[in-house]
C-alpha cells in the first residue's frame, strides 16, 4: 500500500499502543537472537568461541601423545602445560561467556534507552524527533508505532501555530479595518449634534447623545484591540528618553484631578527623591492613568488615593492605594485576564471592554517588569507595578488573547501539589496573586524553601528542573511559532 507524500497510513490507536502478531509472523529463534547482534561483534564472538575449544583439542591431544614416551620428566611438563591449558580454557570461557551476555542485554538496553531519550525529547515539544531501531521483533514495532505517532503530532502542532498566526493576524487586521469608518463617523455625528445641517429637536439630541457615547465606546474598543494586537505581535511602540520620574508622576496626577474632583477624591502623592532614567514617559504615565482611573471608579466620595514610587534595587516601583470596595482572593488572581470583570462590580456602568489592566500588564512585562494587586474586601486595594531602571529596548511578543498561560499555570500548580503536598494549593495561589509564576521567580521561590530547609536539595533540585521543563516546552513552541512568521512569503 502506497501513500502520497511519504504519509503514513492510518493505523487504530490498538496497533499504535499494542502492535499484535498475525498468525503468519512466526517466531523464529535465529532471527530473534542474531538480528540483535552486530555483525562484526558476532564474527568475533564466533572466531573466539572456535577458538578456545581449538586450542583445547590440541593441547589435550598432544598431552595423549606423551602418555606413550617412558619419560617421566617429559611426562611432568606435560602435565604443568595441562594445567596451563585448563586454566587458559577456563578463562577463555568465562571472557566467551562475558562477552555474550554482554552482547545480549546491550541489543535489549540499546534501543530501549534510544526510545527512552526520543520520549524525553517528545515532551519537551521537540515533534520533530524520529526513532530508528532495525531489530526485527517488537522493538521495532514501538519504534515505528513511535514514529507514526510523533509525525502526527508534529502535524497538530504545526496545525496550532498556523492558527496561532491566523488569530494574531485576524485581530489585527480586523481592528486597522474596524477603526477607519469610525473617525468620519464620529465627525458627522458630531457635525449633526452642532446643528451643523440644521436645528434639532430635543428627541433628536437625546438619541444623538445616546449614538455618540456609544460610538466613543467602540472607538475605545477597537483602541484597545490595536493596542492588544501590537503587544502579541511585539510592535508595541517605546519612545525612550531621559526623564525624572518625579515629573511624570506629578503631570499625570495633575491630569487625572478633574475626574478625582466629581467625587470630591483627593490625590495624594507620596514619594521620595526619583531619578531621572531612560524610560518612555506616556507608557508609564498610560499605566498611572489607568491605574488611577479604577482607583477613583472603586472608591466612595470624599476619599482619598495614594500614588507613589521607590526605587528598590534595580527598578522602581510604583503604587496606586485606594480604600475602595477591595477584591477577594479569586478576583486579584484573575483581576488582569482579558474581559474579567468582578462580580458584583459598578464596573459595568462606567463601560469598558475589560482590557485596560490586560494592557497595563502587557507595557510592563514587555519592559521586564511586573504588576500585581494586594487587596481586602471592604477595605481597598493596591496596585503595584515595576520598571526596570534600565530600559528593554528588544521587545518579546506577549500572548494575551490566545496564550497557553492557564496550562502552564495547571502545571506549575500539579508540580507545586506533588511536592508541597496540601500546602502547594496555599503557596500557589499567593504566587498568582502576585504574578510570580514565571521561571525566574518560581526559582528563586525555590531556593528560598530549600534554604529555609522546608524542602531538602535533591527534592528542590528535582522541582526545579520540572519547572523549567515546563517553560522550556513553551520557549520551545514560541521560538517555532515565530520562526514560522519570519519565513518567506508570510504577509506582514
Amino acid at each position: 500500500m502506497t501513500c502520497k507524500n511519504n504519509i503514513p497510513p492510518k493505523i487504530p490507536l490498538k496497533r499504535l499502543i499494542e502492535p499484535q502478531r498475525t498468525m503468519n509472523d512466526s517466531f523464529e529463534l535465529k532471527k530473534f537472537i542474531f538480528g540483535r547482534i552486530d555483525v562484526k561483534l558476532t564474527l568475533l564472538f564466533l572466531l573466539v568461541g572456535l577458538i578456545a575449544p581449538g586450542i583445547g583439542i590440541g593441547y589435550f591431544y598432544l598431552i595423549a601423545n606423551s602418555f606413550l614416551i617412558e619419560n617421566s620428566e617429559f611426562f611432568r611438563q606435560q602435565q604443568m602445560l595441562l594445567n596451563a591449558s585448563a586454566l587458559l580454557i577456563i578463562l577463555l570461557i568465562a571472557v566467551n561467556t562475558m562477552i555474550i551476555g554482554f552482547l545480549i542485554s546491550r541489543s535489549f538496553s540499546k534501543p530501549i534507552r534510544h526510545l527512552y531519550k526520543a520520549t524525553q525529547e517528545l515532551e519537551k515539544g521537540n515533534f520533530n524527533v524520529r526513532t530508528n531501531i532495525k531489530t526485527k521483533d517488537e522493538l521495532a514495532q514501538l519504534s515505528d508505532a513511535f514514529n507514526r505517532s510523533a509525525f502526527a503530532l508534529s502535524n497538530m502542532e504545526q496545525e496550532r501555530i498556523n492558527l496561532d498566526k491566523s488569530k494574531s493576524e485576524f485581530l489585527s487586521i480586523t481592528s486597522h479595518e474596524l477603526r477607519t469608518p469610525i473617525t468620519p463617523l464620529k465627525v458627522q455625528l458630531q457635525m449633526l449634534q452642532q446643528e451643523y445641517f440644521g436645528k434639532l429637536t430635543e428627541k433628536q439630541k437625546e438619541s444623538l447623545e445616546v449614538i455618540l457615547r456609544n460610538t466613543e465606546r467602540l472607538n475605545k474598543i477597537i483602541e484597545d484591540f490595536l493596542e492588544v494586537s501590537r503587544i502579541e505581535a511585539a510592535r508595541l511602540k517605546f519612545i525612550f528618553r531621559y526623564t525624572n520620574v518625579s515629573d511624570i508622576i506629578k503631570e499625570t496626577v495633575k491630569f487625572m484631578n478633574g475626574f478625582a474632583k466629581q467625587k470630591n477624591i483627593s490625590l495624594m502623592i507620596i514619594c521620595g527623591t526619583l531619578p531621572s532614567i531612560e524610560v518612555d514617559p506616556d507608557r508609564i504615565s498610560q499605566v498611572l492613568r489607568n491605574l488611577i482611573h479604577n482607583a477613583i471608579k472603586f472608591s466612595p466620595e470624599s476619599s482619598s488615593i495614594e500614588i507613589g514610587a521607590q526605587v528598590k534595587k534595580d527598578f522602581i516601583r510604583f503604587s496606586v492605594k485606594d480604600k475602595g470596595v477591595g477584591l477577594n482572593a479569586d478576583d486579584q488572581i484573575r483581576i488582569f485576564e482579558p474581559f474579567y470583570q468582578v462580580n458584583g462590580s459598578p464596573s459595568k456602568s462606567y463601560g469598558g471592554t475589560g482590557l485596560g489592566l490586560t494592557i497595563c500588564r502587557g507595557i510592563i512585562e514587555a519592559q521586564k517588569g511586573k504588576i500585581w494587586v494586594e487587596s481586602t474586601p471592604t477595605v481597598g486595594s493596591t496596585f503595584y507595578f515595576t520598571i526596570p531602571l534600565r530600559p528593554v529596548y528588544i521587545i518579546d511578543p506577549i500572548k494575551i488573547l490566545f496564550s497557553k498561560k492557564e496550562d502552564i499555570e495547571k502545571k506549575i500548580h500539579n508540580e507545586l501539589m506533588n511536592t508541597l503536598g496540601p500546602m502547594g494549593e496555599i503557596e500557589f495561589n499567593e504566587l498568582k496573586q502576585k504574578h510570580s509564576l514565571n521561571k525566574d521567580d518560581l526559582f528563586e521561590y525555590v531556593a528560598t524553601l530549600e534554604k529555609q530547609s522546608i524542602l531538602r536539595h535533591i527534592h528542590a533540585e528535582k522541582l526545579k528542573r520540572n519547572i523549567g521543563n515546563i517553560f522550556c516546552i513553551e520557549d520551545q513552541k514560541e521560538e517555532k511559532l515565530q520562526i514560522h512568521k519570519e519565513l518567506p512569503g508570510d504577509k506582514r
